[in-house]
């Protein structure tokens, strides 16, 4: 069996990502941005099976995260044991670290480095927590491919403002969230940080951008949409959801 660790660091922005088993039914999610030119890549590919770090990285909590690049734009996404708090998973890597410096350059971005993101939009989303509690997610059990995204938004206070508002609990059109269950998306997530977005997807495992991509753009209201939340977005008007977003690289592929 792979260790955890690697497992972990393979976790791809564009592919399959199966959680360690648990009991609990659920997950807390945290993730962390930043606007930098480090060199993050050389950093985490550091880190490599080890079944002592694997057994470390099992007690604090860690199931699954996902780091990723796009231009200078950095992004992790932390999932962890709903029983685990951010403070103590922190205090936990911290001490790891001493004894693993392969995971020196996590401890640094959960001590600060980065920016804890709060979350702006949850596919069916019932309640909200503060981006230090984390967002308590449903644990996923089945295989399923993964997309991390990115794009722009309009640097206008009164507009970003407005983004987060049109995608608050209750605000999405039945429809809209409809289309994504037809194209076979299990949950989506909307964070920011300043005037960047970034999307959490996942999918059934075969999801095709060319083919379940096109076939979304073409559901009840899709297009409308997409036209709607263009007046915030620095995209055409008249793209796709899947024409609009950027994929971020997975840095364990480079």
């Amino acid at each position: 069996m792979k260790s955890l660790a690697y497992i972990f660091i393979l976790a791809l922005a564009i592919g399959c990502v199966n959680p360690k088993s648990t009991t609990n039914e659920k997950m807390r999610r945290f993730t962390f941005a930043a606007f930098n030119s480090l060199n993050d890549t050389t950093a985490f590919k550091k880190i490599i099976s080890n079944e002592s770090l694997d057994k470390e990285l099992r007690k604090v909590g860690l199931i699954n995260f996902n780091y990723c690049t796009s231009d200078s734009i950095s992004y992790l996404v932390l999932d962890m044991e709903d029983s685990f708090n951010l403070e103590k998973t922190i205090s936990s890597i911290a001490k790891l670290a001493k004894k693993f410096p392969t995971i020196k350059r996590l401890n640094e971005i959960l001590s600060g480095d980065y920016q804890l993101l709060n979350r702006t939009y949850k596919m069916e989303q019932k309640q909200a927590y503060k981006a230090e509690e984390g967002q308590l997610i449903p644990l996923q059990k089945k295989d399923y491919s993964r997309f991390i995204l990115t794009l722009e938004i309009i640097n206008n206070p009164e507009l970003a403002k407005d983004y987060v508002d049109v995608h608050g609990i209750g605000k999405a059109w039945p429809e809209i969230t409809q289309n994504m269950k037809t194209v076979g998306i299990h949950e989506m997530e909307l964070y920011l940080i300043g005037y960047r977005a970034f999307l959490i997807m996942d999918a059934k495992p075969n999801f095709d951008w060319s083919v379940d991509g096109e076939k979304w753009g073409t559901l009840p209201r899709e297009k409308e949409w997409q036209s709607y939340v263009a007046k915030f977005q620095k995209t055409n008007p008249d793209s796709k959801a899947a024409e609009k977003w950027k994929t971020m690289k997975d840095i364990s592929l480079n």
